[in-house]
């Protein structure tokens, strides 16, 4: 849980921290008065905020992330006073593993062919970034992995 209530010392989320939009999707669909409260706030999202609540995949997700984005100031003032007011705590490590991504360009992996579905699987898990990859067999069981 990326939340902890009833706490006695709230954690300030500085305006420059690097994933501040992706707290405010978490708690859009977590906590219904933050959502309410953000509605306030920024009345011109209004429509974006309560789709972004209910609906994972919706673009309007990033229409949130942008409206955090280029108000930074305003959205952590906000944030802050909202955790203060109700005592929740974001516990920052969680948000860290979630939205980090590991930079894979560059990089070589030798990789059982009978085992692609794994490696491929565990590629989307670490959320490795790389713009494309090509693969050259060794032999009959291992193939390189070149991403780029």
């Amino acid at each position: 849980m990326i939340i902890e209530e009833n706490v006695q010392s709230v954690t300030k989320i500085e305006q420059s921290y690097e994933f501040l939009s992706k707290i405010f999707l978490e708690l859009l669909s977590l906590k219904p008065e933050f959502k309410s409260r953000f509605q306030a706030v920024a009345p011109e999202i209004y429509a974006d905020i309560e789709s972004a609540s209910t609906n994972p995949n919706c673009s309007c997700r990033s229409k949130v992330e942008n409206y955090v984005n280029t108000n930074r100031e305003k959205s952590s003032v906000f944030l802050n006073d909202f955790l203060r007011d109700n005592k929740y705590n974001i516990v920052l490590d969680e948000i860290e593993n979630r939205y980090k991504f590991v930079i894979y360009h560059g990089k070589v992996e030798k990789v059982k062919i009978s085992e692609w579905q794994e490696f491929s699987d565990g590629l989307a898990q670490k959320r490795a970034a790389y713009r494309a990859f090509s693969v050259s067999p060794i032999d009959s069981e291992y193939v390189n992995v070149f991403f780029l």
